[in-house]
């Protein structure tokens, strides 16, 4: 229940206390700062209590809170359920993974002052929609996995879906994403793929 920044040669420079969340998914945000996704550890199910916690929180890299992502507009409609990843475009809409059971999940899409943009849940698909992480590029768009469909989909800006950009064989996954100009990371279960991207 703690984020720990480790200097180039690992020493830990940082210890920022989530106690009593748990962390979960981290990235920059577009200001410098840090964006975490966070659950309560007691809440082991889908159907959230009055109690339960789930959220993604703004922080500073020393650790203050600048905002929570909880509930949307009205105070009372939580915006997650299990946020899992996290990252903002530089547009500087924030994109969450949120699953919503054991073998489903969505993409959650705020924006910076925590209004609900658009939800997505998959398109032409053959399994339930299950992600796990996400990443933008430099032209605002918006890659996600899709494990259970071994797909990674493709967005646009205004979050609509364009294409599948990679239909892999693999047997589970993909996980994980990792971007960098033209190189793409891609996570399966025990191995590691590199591509180079372009849209």
């Amino acid at each position: 229940m703690s984020i720990q920044c480790l200097s180039p040669s690992g020493s830990v420079s940082t210890d920022i206390s989530t106690d009593p969340l748990e962390p979960l998914g981290i990235c920059q945000s577009v200001d410098g700062g840090l964006l975490v996704t966070l659950r309560d550890y007691v809440t082991h199910s889908y159907k959230l209590e009055s109690h339960s916690r789930c959220l993604v929180r703004h922080i500073t890299v020393t650790g203050d809170v600048i905002q929570e992502y909880e509930y949307q507009e009205d105070g009372q409609t939580r915006l997650f359920t299990w946020p899992y990843s996290v990252t903002q475009n530089s547009n500087s809409d924030i994109c969450v993974v949120n699953l919503t059971g054991n073998t489903t999940g969505e993409l959650v899409i705020i924006s910076p002052s925590g209004r609900m943009k658009s939800v997505y849940r998959g398109q032409n698909l053959k399994k339930n929609f299950i992600p796990f992480d996400v990443v933008c590029d430099s032209h605002c768009n918006i890659l996600v996995t899709d494990s259970l469909n071994n797909q990674i989909h493709l967005l646009n800006p205004d979050r609509k879906f364009l294409k599948f950009l990679l239909t892999d064989n693999e047997k589970n996954g993909p996980y994980s994403l990792s971007l960098y100009k033209s190189t793409l990371w891609v996570g399966y279960d025990g191995l590691v793929k590199v591509f180079t991207y372009s849209v």
